[in-house]
């Protein structure tokens, strides 16, 4: 087994600009045959400007109209050349014969870490889109249960299916179960969902934001505010962020009086003790509401996973708040939006969070990034007209799930099948050493933000205020009620509004 852990700062890999050991000039190559020109610009990263997007939006043979102002950097950083036009289909030459990726999943209500679940059907469209490139590849999907046991049970199975490498679609910490089980495994692991554990050895690299990146753009989503309320509901206090006073959120059941005293707290006007309430909460709360506050909160940030953020978001919304609410990341589950509108709260309000950029509204930008996403979206489409495709578990048609499969699932699932393809091995430590040595950018095949793993924490781009909209795009099948989720999108760097 390599030491992993101990030697990923040490390792010289190639950047996200496919130089190296990279595959980006193989993949590049085929990108390159499906359109006539590509965008070669490698001018420096400078501070982005503010687009407003009110267009007809040409996407495959639809014409959409959408509003949405997304933040366009002046310039690309410097990358693997990036075609006009991308195809839906990957390219992956001579992979072996068997190879396969393991995916772990969370199941059941909730269950740690089981709010990625939709999330996680991406990693469907990357099988397909490198199928459709002639690669012949396999999935293997085990549940971990939401448990440290269940997490390495999930390893052991896959382990025994001869997996190359495991995606571990969960977040949580006992995730840590996995991680360790494939260590003593000797097989590579990517979270695309949660940063590398504490402790954690071996082949594991994660491509979502890290503590300290997290809690620097939180800060910044905070505009300023000097004496922040956290409502933790599960999460914690986020590394980094100054907090002012927390409240608890312990379960829902109390979450309409935890509402009350969090509108005192923050000097805004508590709406009246409801009397459907009952318990302790409602007792303590009903006697302080008339109680004024010296020295009120100026924001409130909500920490805890997306479906228990989302149950307070509700009753902060009925709350009438005044001043700005910021969510832990999270929120950009797609399980986020369905919690909301189960809850009956409104997805039109104004929502901040934060995040790396690799939502639906990037596929509206005329760049590299852009044109990744708009591939991937085309990936989602073609999976979903399949009357045969079904979801990671196979108990439901992947139409059901093509509005919750994300771009971060899919690029995990890339990432290890390049790491397959520039190891010419389906031994997984030959593809972890592999992977090791890569940077992956749209030009391999990623969706989402560039990616290095010469270090654990492979995430190569900066980490963004997300502000939320309700709009329906148009770039996902239509679901059979007419609804439609949250979408993410960088804006500009601005105090939210009030919850």
């Amino acid at each position: 087994m390599s030491e992993r852990g101990a030697r990923h700062s040490e390792t010289p890999g190639a950047t996200s600009d496919g130089a190296g050991s990279s595959p980006s000039a193989k993949s590049t190559d085929s990108v390159e045959s499906a359109a006539s020109t590509v965008d070669t610009e490698t001018r420096p990263r400078r501070r982005g400007r503010t687009i407003a997007i009110v267009a007809g939006a040409l996407v495959v043979a639809a014409a959409i109209v959408v509003t949405v102002v997304v933040v366009q950097p002046d310039d690309e950083p410097v990358g693997a050349p990036v075609a006009a036009t991308l195809p839906v289909a990957l390219t992956a030459t001579d992979l072996p014969e068997g190879t396969t990726v393991g995916v772990i999943v969370t199941l059941g209500p909730g269950a740690e870490g089981a709010d990625w679940n939709g999330a996680a059907q991406g990693a469907l469209v990357a099988e397909r889109r490198l199928e459709l490139g002639g690669a012949d590849i396999a999935l293997a999907t085990e549940n971990d249960g939401g448990t440290e046991a269940g997490a390495a049970q999930a390893v052991t199975a896959l382990v025994d299916q001869g997996v190359a490498g495991i995606v571990i679609a969960s977040s949580g910490p006992h995730i840590i179960g996995a991680v360790t089980a494939a260590a003593d495994a000797g097989i590579p692991v990517v979270l695309p969902y949660a940063p590398v554990p504490d402790g954690a050895s071996g082949d594991v690299w994660s491509t979502a934001p890290d503590a300290a990146q997290t809690g620097a753009a939180l800060t910044e989503a905070l505009g300023g505010a000097t004496n922040t309320l956290l409502v933790d509901a599960g999460g914690g206090a986020p590394v980094g962020v100054e907090i002012g006073r927390t409240e608890t959120a312990s379960s829902s059941a109390g979450d309409e009086a935890l509402a009350r005293e969090v509108a005192r707290l923050t000097g805004s006007a508590p709406p009246a003790t409801s009397t459907t309430a009952t318990g302790d909460d409602v007792s303590a709360t009903a006697s302080q509401e008339t109680e004024p506050v010296a020295d009120p909160s100026d924001a409130v940030l909500v920490s805890g996973s997306a479906t228990r953020q989302a149950a307070v978001v509700a009753r902060l919304q009925a709350a009438d708040l005044a001043v700005p609410v910021v969510l832990t990341p999270d929120a950009t589950s797609p399980a986020f939006s369905a919690a909301l509108k189960e809850d009956g709260a409104s997805l039109s309000g104004s929502l901040v969070t934060v995040g790396a950029e690799s939502g639906d509204a990037t596929a509206l930008r005329g760049d590299g990034a852009g044109r990744s996403v708009s591939a991937f979206l085309g990936g989602v489409r073609v999976l979903a007209q399949d009357p045969d495709a079904v979801n990671l578990t196979g108990d439901q048609p992947f139409s059901v799930v093509a509005g919750a499969a994300d771009a971060r699932s899919h690029d995990a699932v890339v990432a290890l099948v390049r790491a397959v393809e520039s190891a010419g091995s389906i031994e997984p430590g030959a593809v972890g050493d592999a992977l090791g040595a890569l940077g992956l950018g749209a030009g391999d095949g990623m969706a989402g933000p560039a990616v290095d793993f010469s270090s654990a924490q492979a995430l190569d781009a900066d980490v963004a205020v997300l502000n939320s909209s309700s709009q329906d795009l148009g770039l996902r099948p239509a679901v059979d009620d007419g609804s439609t989720g949250l979408i993410w999108f960088a804006g500009p760097v601005t105090a939210p509004a009030a919850g």
